[in-house]
């Protein structure tokens, strides 16, 4: 019995799903929420809230990145150093070494990256631009609906094959 071509398709993909670029998960000329250093922690947590994310880029007149603000910082290097958020400049309690990947990083690798290196926002960027922030939960998330995604196709497959008729 030959396989369906359909069949064929899912078992031969050149690529595993987790292998494909990070860079999918980032939504077309979509908006990059950034703040400047000197920034108050405030206004940065303000604009976070209203844009309901949990990091943002901190980058200078030249749109280059020059770190990263996330909950763990306002938890770690604000409120537990009892720092007040209406004084505290951003560029004081951001992270600064960031880790920064290429679009082409395959999300396999930005997860392993992510929990070897114990952050949860991943910046994606080429030498001279910012495409987006990649959190864990997004990289999760898009990986789970993938995998139902599939689960459905296998689900469809089995089912809708016609069962043989045996004689008699």
């Amino acid at each position: 019995d030959p396989l369906s071509p359909r069949l064929l398709s899912l078992l031969l993909r050149p690529v595993m799903p987790t292998e494909r670029p990070i860079s999918e998960l980032l939504r077309k000329r979509g908006v990059i929420v950034y703040t400047g250093p000197s920034t108050t922690v405030r206004d940065a947590v303000e604009t976070m809230s209203n844009h309901n994310i949990g990091s943002i880029a901190v980058m200078d007149d030249d749109r280059n990145l020059t770190g990263i603000f996330t909950e763990r910082d306002l938890l770690n290097r604000v409120v537990n150093e009892d720092h007040d958020p209406a004084e505290t400049r951003i560029e004081d309690v951001m992270t600064e070494d960031v880790i920064v990947v290429s679009g082409d990083t395959s999300r396999s690798d930005a997860l392993s990256l992510m929990e070897e290196e114990h952050i949860r926002h991943l910046p994606i960027a080429d030498e001279n631009e910012l495409y987006g922030i990649v959190s864990l939960r997004d990289l999760l998330t898009f990986e789970r609906e993938m995998q139902q995604f599939e689960i459905e196709q296998l689900r469809e497959f089995v089912f809708e094959k016609p069962y043989p008729s045996y004689p008699g």
